[in-house]
């Protein structure tokens, strides 16, 4: 079921493809391609400028951008706002990552939480071992890499249950077919503790295409989420909810912004501003 409405979502690549690479801003002048590979599907480019590592899939659009010199420092704005999560599950035992690119968020994670285990699930194998040679991802435990389809990964029963999973699937041109698709976000949400959160990364750059997804979600988690669009970018952050919406654990999380802006060195406040204007109904008057 899921691979037929995949299938049905892959049509629309075409126009959001197009609008993306429109929109796309040049900013390899100054960057020297170090690899170029290609997977069955697209390019796979790395470019260096000083420390600063990017990895590309053949457009101009940056999939993951790393300072090798501080690699747990999260360089693309809408990966800053993913980790918004973190503030409503503070003790996260075992977090999902769909997608690796360049290995920006699990870097960021193995960082920040040593001893939590992280699944990260990505089907292309050229992708792994880029990220490992030219990213500097670890390959240790506690990170499990895992190089498998997202979908194929959520299709099978599994004992493991997951705090927090980060869901950003894109190749060249257009966010990924599952992200389309309800049945893909009901096995993620399967897969999560009853307190767990699923965050999503979508392109908001087209209307219909931001719709279609956010309805796929807003189906899978019974209404129970949240979004907000990333200041300055063509990119929104969707938490879905396990359960209902931790009314609170968001009230205590907006008590302690500072401690975790000091933990993080991320300004949450900013984020969380946007969280309440973006969900302002009476419903999340409490936010």
């Amino acid at each position: 079921m899921i691979g037929q409405a995949i299938a049905e979502r892959d049509s629309e690549k075409t126009i959001y493809g197009q609008a993306l690479v429109k929109n796309a801003k040049t900013t390899q002048a100054m960057e020297q391609v170090i690899y170029k590979g290609k997977t069955q599907d697209h390019v796979v480019e790395v470019s260096g400028d000083g420390s600063l590592r990017t990895l590309r899939f053949g457009t101009e659009e940056r999939q993951t951008c790393i300072d090798l010199n501080n690699p747990a420092d999260l360089q693309l704005s809408y990966t800053r706002w993913m980790m918004s999560a973190l503030l409503l599950v503070p003790e996260t035992q075992a977090f999902l990552v769909c997608g690796l690119g360049g290995g920006a968020i699990p870097h960021f994670l193995h960082h920040h939480f040593p001893k939590s285990h992280i699944d990260i699930v990505e089907k292309q194998a050229e992708v792994i071992e880029v990220s490992k040679k030219y990213f500097r991802l670890p390959c240790h435990h506690p990170l499990n890499i895992i190089n498998q389809d997202a979908v194929d990964f959520i299709s099978k029963p599994t004992e493991k249950l997951y705090d927090l999973a980060f869901i950003d699937l894109f190749d060249a041109q257009a966010m990924a077919p599952p992200l389309y698709v309800e049945e893909f976000y009901t096995g993620i949400l399967q897969c999560m503790q009853p307190h767990g959160i699923m965050v999503i990364n979508l392109w908001n750059g087209l209307d219909e295409v931001y719709t279609t997804a956010c309805k796929a979600i807003n189906k899978s988690c019974r209404g129970q989420m949240l979004e907000m669009a990333v200041k300055k970018r063509s990119n929104s952050i969707i938490l879905a909810f396990s359960g209902d919406i931790p009314k609170d654990r968001l009230r205590a999380a907006r008590k302690n912004l500072h401690h975790w802006q000091q933990q993080y060195q991320l300004p949450f406040h900013t984020y969380f501003k946007r969280l309440r204007r973006t969900n302002k109904t009476p419903r999340f008057s409490l936010l």
